[in-house]
């Protein structure tokens, strides 16, 4: 699965990535293509990501942006592969290495980086998604390290610790957190620099004792045209992968503590779920009037155009929410728990309502679908706000900026002059 385009005169950058960037169908791949598609803006990149073995990956638009891409099938997903992944955890469990790490050991994987590191003096090699981080081990003393975290991974488990109810879960989570902030500490003080998607990850991977970090802005898409009108119905929509348990979490809370308030004040309220992955318990949802779980649309625009109002009901979760981006993007404004809204910096009302209690959530969702005004106004704000914040020329300038900063740490540890 290699395709190399025509050599360039520029500098070459191998691009490890924890999972294909592609199809853009959850905020994870969303951020890491970000990121790809700016490196590749100044960089001949080769592209080796990790794939699960469902499906045939689509590589047509990785191949046109990259010099080549190569892709290692690993079964890494718990949901697809259950009980590979209940064996993985089991053994992680008496070990000091967390789960989250330990599912994307490969000896495939390994043998690729080994040969494209021997085959190429590459000037920046990155590693995007934490699992991939660990491989950093495997780089030449003389290669600038760069690495995208999207999440402070310790982090998202103290929060599922304390917010689950299941004490299996909570145990697990409790144990989890602990390997895991050992192992940011470890791997992440490895690379260069490191890039977050949130200012206050910064913050909490100081805590860590990692220090060198910088801020990458993930971009929005272009805004929507701003005559946008809103639509029939009274429709709700929740975008994004299902298969991380903080999600499903999410969306029940939503369900069980905010959905019956609005349904009482709005009773033709729909709420559709567009997304991969869903759990069972989200599925049996459907059988309620007014509940759509549609899965996974390769085409979202139709949905956006018919929902009047985005919900983000995360209580466990880190990193940016993109599919918030989104919204705002599309002219369609959406409520929200701090958790996900953080890192975003979205201004009260800019296209984004941040509401943690339950009643006041559900009464800024009641606003949104009966007030055409205060809709409106959400929708300009928001617009205005992506397309002034979240531009992908940030995001390149970002990425510049910290790389040259990880190319001074290079010749720091080299000792080669400044």
């Amino acid at each position: 699965m290699v395709e190399a385009a025509p050599d360039r005169a520029r500098p070459r950058a191998l691009f490890l990535s924890a999972d294909l960037p592609w199809p853009r169908d959850g905020g994870g791949r969303i951020a890491t293509l970000h990121i790809l598609e700016s490196m590749c803006r100044r960089y001949d990149v080769d592209l080796v990501a990790m794939a699960d073995p469902v499906g045939e990956p689509d590589l047509a638009y990785l191949r046109s942006i990259c010099r080549s891409v190569e892709v290692v099938r690993i079964p890494f997903t718990f949901g697809q592969h259950r009980l590979r992944q209940t064996a993985v955890l089991l053994r992680s469990l008496a070990s000091r290495e967390p789960y989250r790490l330990r599912k994307f050991r490969s000896r495939r994987f390994e043998a690729v980086v080994r040969r494209r590191l021997r085959e190429t003096a590459y000037e920046v090699v990155h590693f995007d998604q934490f699992g991939a981080v660990p491989y950093v081990r495997l780089t030449p003393p003389e290669a600038i390290t760069t690495a995208a975290h999207h999440n402070v991974e310790s982090d998202i488990y103290r929060l599922a610790a304390h917010r689950t109810a299941n004490p299996v879960r909570r145990v697990f989570a409790a144990n989890e957190r602990a390997k895991l902030a050992r192992a940011e500490r470890r791997w992440l003080n490895r690379v260069d620099r490191v890039f977050v998607l949130a200012q206050d990850d910064a913050e909490l991977l100081r805590g860590l004792g990692v220090e060198r970090t910088t801020l990458a802005p993930m971009p929005a898409p272009d805004a929507a045209a701003r005559d946008r009108v809103p639509p029939p119905g009274r429709r709700l929509l929740t975008l994004g992968s299902m298969s991380w348990y903080g999600v499903a979490d999410g969306l029940m809370w939503f369900h069980d503590e905010v959905l019956p308030a609005i349904s009482a004040a709005v009773p033709d309220v729909e709420w559709e779920l567009v997304g991969p992955n869903a759990p069972a318990a989200i599925q049996r949802l459907a059988r309620e009037p007014g509940i759509m779980v549609t899965g996974y649309a390769e085409v979202l625009a139709p949905h956006l155009a018919a929902a009047r109002v985005g919900i983000v009901p995360l209580r466990i979760a880190g990193g940016v929410r993109m599919k918030l981006l989104d919204f705002l993007a599309a002219g369609l404004p959406a409520v929200s728990t701090s958790v996900g809204a953080r890192g975003l910096e979205i201004p009260e009302g800019a296209g984004c309502f941040e509401r943690d209690d339950p009643r006041e959530f559900a009464a800024a969702v009641i606003e949104l679908l009966t007030d055409d005004a205060r809709w409106a106004a959400a929708v300009s704000a928001g617009q205005d706000f992506v397309r002034e914040h979240r531009s992908a020329a940030a995001l390149d300038l970002a990425l510049e900026r910290g790389i040259d900063l990880a190319r001074q740490a290079r010749d720091r540890r080299s000792g080669a002059p400044a």
